[in-house]
C-alpha cells in the first residue's frame, strides 16, 4: 500500500516514471479526474449544522474541505482531526501520506499516528502524535513525542517540546473519558482495495487507471510527433539559403546538396498526409477506458461527439458517475458526522458549549438528471393539471409543501397559477 500511495502521489504531482526523460508531455489526467469528481460531489451539496454554536467551525471546515478534497480522492482518503487551542476549536485536514494507521476494529480506524514536521535553522523536528481509542472502557488516549535530526529523511532522537516554540505547550500524554467514538475521523474512497484485500484503507479513484493514464500520455506524444514530423518543408539547394543558415519552425526547409537531383523542378515540397484520424481514435478509446475504470460517464474526458446517443446508453453512462459520486458522498457524510462528534467532545472540555452537533447533509442529483429538463417536465404537469403547483415549488426550492404554499401568488382569475392569461 505504501508503494502504491507513492505511485498515486507521483502521478498526481506530474512525476510519473514515464515522464522522467521529458520526451512526453503530461495531460494531467489524474488532476482532471479528481477535480471533476470533487466538483460533482459538492455541486449541489449543502452541509450545515442545526447547532448555532458550531456554524462558524462548520463553514470554515467545508470551505477548506472543498479545496483539499481533490487530494483526498487522489491519495485514497484523508484524516480530519479537531484540537483545542486558546479556547477555540480548530480542525486539521491531514493527507493520507501524513498519518500512519495502527489499528482497526471492524474496518473502523481506532488508532493512528499523525506526523507533523518543523524546521528550525538546520535542524528538522518531527512531532509524532499517537491516538488510541478503546471502545470497551470508552477512553481516547493521546501520546506525543518530538524528535530531531540533521537529516530530513530521518526522524532522529527524541527531544523536548520546548525546542520548537509552537509545540512548547503540548502535553506528553492525556486521556479522555466517556468517549463513544475516536476523536478523529477518516474518509475512505469507496473503491474495493484490490491491492491489499486485507487492508481497510482506501485507494485512489484512478488506482485502476494508472497504466491507462501512461498510455494516454504516450499516445498524445505520438500525435504531437505526427504533426511535427509532417510539417510542410521545402527541399532546396544550399546555394539558395541566406548566409548558409537553416530557417526554423514555420520558415523551416530541408537542404538539398545535389542540385541535379531536383531534375527539372526548382524545388520539391515536403507535405505528406497526416494520419490523425487513426491516432485520435486510439487516443479517444484510451480515454474512454480511463473513464470506465474511474467511474466517470463517457464524454467526461473523451470526445463527447463519439459517444453513442441513444437514451438508454446515455442513462447507463450517467448512472455510473451517479453511483460513484453517491458512494463518495455517503462516506464523506459519515466522516463529517464522526468528526463533529469529536468537535462536540472538545467543545464540552473547553467549556465552549455542551450541545451535541446536529449535522445535516443534502446532496443533489444533477449527475444523473438534467435539472432544466426536469423543470420543464414538471411545469408541463402543472399546466396540464396533473401536478399541484406547491409540489413543484417545494421541489424547486427544496422546501416543504406548507412553505411552498406561501410562495404562491394570489390568482386574479379562474385561469390558474400557470395560465398564460393570468
Amino acid at each position: 500500500m505504501q508503494t502504491q500511495c507513492e505511485i498515486w502521489h507521483n502521478v498526481y504531482m506530474n512525476q510519473g516514471i514515464w515522464l522522467k526523460n521529458n520526451e512526453i508531455t503530461s495531460l494531467r489526467l489524474p488532476a482532471a479526474i479528481t477535480s471533476e469528481l470533487s466538483r460533482l460531489v459538492f455541486s449541489e451539496s449543502e452541509i450545515t449544522t442545526e447547532t448555532r454554536s458550531y456554524q462558524a467551525i462548520m463553514d470554515d471546515f467545508i470551505d477548506r474541505l472543498q479545496d483539499e478534497f481533490e487530494i483526498a480522492l487522489a491519495f485514497g482518503g484523508m484524516m480530519c482531526k479537531p484540537y483545542l487551542s486558546h479556547g477555540k476549536i480548530f480542525i486539521d485536514l491531514i493527507r493520507a501520506d501524513c498519518f500512519l494507521p495502527v489499528a482497526f476494529v471492524e474496518k473502523v480506524m481506532t488508532s493512528a499516528v499523525f506526523v507533523s514536521k518543523k524546521t528550525v535553522g538546520n535542524v528538522y523536528f518531527t512531532l509524532l502524535e499517537y491516538h488510541e481509542f478503546h471502545a470497551e472502557n470508552q477512553t481516547h488516549t493521546i501520546k506525543n513525542k518530538v524528535c530531531k535530526s540533521l537529516n530530513p529523511d530521518y526522524i532522529g532522537m527524541e527531544c523536548g517540546f520546548d525546542e520548537v516554540p509552537e509545540w512548547a505547550g503540548i502535553v506528553p500524554e492525556i486521556t479522555f473519558q466517556n468517549v463513544e467514538k475516536p476523536l478523529f475521523a477518516y474518509f475512505r474512497v469507496p473503491c474495493t482495495n484490490d491491492i491489499d484485500l486485507d487492508s481497510p484503507l482506501g485507494v485512489s479513484v484512478y488506482a485502476r487507471a494508472v497504466d491507462l493514464i501512461r498510455q494516454a500520455d504516450e499516445q498524445w506524444a505520438r500525435i504531437e510527433w505526427e504533426y511535427e514530423s509532417k510539417e510542410t518543408a521545402l527541399d532546396v539547394s544550399m546555394d539558395m539559403l541566406k548566409n548558409d543558415r537553416l530557417p526554423k519552425r514555420n520558415m523551416r526547409i530541408y537542404r538539398q546538396y545535389d542540385v541535379d537531383s531536383l531534375k527539372n523542378d526548382f524545388y520539391n515540397v515536403f507535405s505528406p498526409d497526416i494520419r490523425d484520424s487513426a491516432q485520435f481514435n486510439y487516443f479517444n478509446r484510451i480515454l474512454q477506458r480511463i473513464e470506465f475504470n474511474c467511474g466517470l460517464a463517457y464524454g467526461t474526458l473523451s470526445d463527447p461527439q463519439t459517444v453513442e446517443k441513444t437514451a438508454e446508453e446515455i442513462k447507463t453512462s450517467k448512472q455510473r458517475s451517479y453511483t460513484q459520486v453517491s458512494a463518495i458522498q455517503k462516506n464523506l457524510e459519515s466522516m463529517i458526522q464522526n468528526l463533529f462528534y469529536a468537535v462536540s467532545v472538545y467543545a464540552k472540555i473547553g467549556g465552549i458549549t455542551s450541545d451535541h452537533a446536529e449535522i445535516v447533509c443534502t446532496w443533489g442529483d444533477s449527475v444523473l438528471e438534467d435539472t432544466d429538463k426536469e423543470f420543464q417536465r414538471r411545469l408541463q404537469l402543472v399546466t396540464s393539471g396533473n401536478l399541484k403547483p406547491e409540489k413543484m415549488i417545494a421541489w424547486y426550492f427544496g422546501c416543504s409543501e406548507e412553505e411552498a404554499v406561501s410562495y404562491l401568488p394570489e390568482q386574479s382569475n379562474d385561469g390558474g397559477l400557470f395560465d398564460g392569461d393570468a
